[in-house]
C-alpha cells in the first residue's frame, strides 16, 4: 500500500513538473490544448483497440478457444484509456504505448512475469494437473482439450446428488 501511495505522489509531481516546464516554453494555451487533444484522442483510439480487442475475444470463444491474451490486452486497453484521460505528459506518453499491439506485448509479458511470480497460478487448477501443464501467464493453453462429458441425474427418492460421466481425452 506504501508503494502505491509513493508512486501516486512521485507520479503526480513529475506531471506538474512537466506540465509546468512545457507551459512555460509552449505557453499556457497550448499546453491546456494538447492535454485536451490528447484526451481525445487517446480515448478515440481506446475505443477503438478496445472493440477490435472483444471481436477478437468473441471471436476465440465462438471456435471454442480461451481467450487469455486477448483478455489481458483488454485490461491493458482499459488501463491505457484510463491513463490518456489523466491530464498530463508522462500518462499520455505510457497510455500511447499500451495501445501499440507490438509495445502492449512487452507491457503484457512484464505483467504476466511479474503475475506469477506473486501468485501461484497453477494452483488453482489442481483436479486435473496436467491440464494446463503447458500454460504459459496470459498465453495460449487450452483447457477445452480436457472436457469431461456427463449428464446430471434427477432422482428425487436419493439424496445423495452425484454427476455421472467419463473422461475423454483425445
Amino acid at each position: 500500500m506504501a508503494f502505491l501511495f509513493f508512486l501516486f505522489v512521485t507520479v503526480s509531481l513529475t506531471e506538474l513538473y512537466l506540465i509546468i516546464e512545457v507551459s512555460g516554453a509552449i505557453g499556457w494555451e497550448f499546453t491546456v490544448g494538447w492535454s485536451i487533444l490528447t484526451g481525445l484522442a487517446g480515448s478515440w483510439l481506446a475505443k477503438q483497440e478496445g472493440r477490435r480487442t472483444m471481436a477478437s475475444i468473441q471471436q476465440r470463444m465462438a471456435q471454442m478457444q480461451m481467450p487469455g491474451q486477448k483478455l489481458a490486452d483488454a485490461l491493458l486497453i482499459v488501463i491505457s484509456g484510463a491513463l490518456l484521460i489523466t491530464p498530463g505528459f508522462l500518462t499520455d506518453v505510457i497510455g500511447f504505448t499500451i495501445l501499440f499491439p507490438v509495445t502492449r506485448s512487452l507491457y503484457r509479458a512484464g505483467i504476466g512475469k511479474w503475475f506469477k511470480t506473486r501468485v501461484g497460478f497453477n494452483q488453482f487448477y489442481q483436479q486435473n494437473s496436467n491440464a494446463f501443464e503447458h500454460t504459459e501467464i496470459f498465453g495460449q493453453a487450452d483447457p477445452w482439450d480436457s472436457i469431461v462429458e456427463g449428464e446430471i441425474l434427477d432422482d428425487d427418492e436419493d439424496k445423495n446428488d452425484y454427476i455421472e460421466g467419463e473422461i475423454v481425452s483425445e
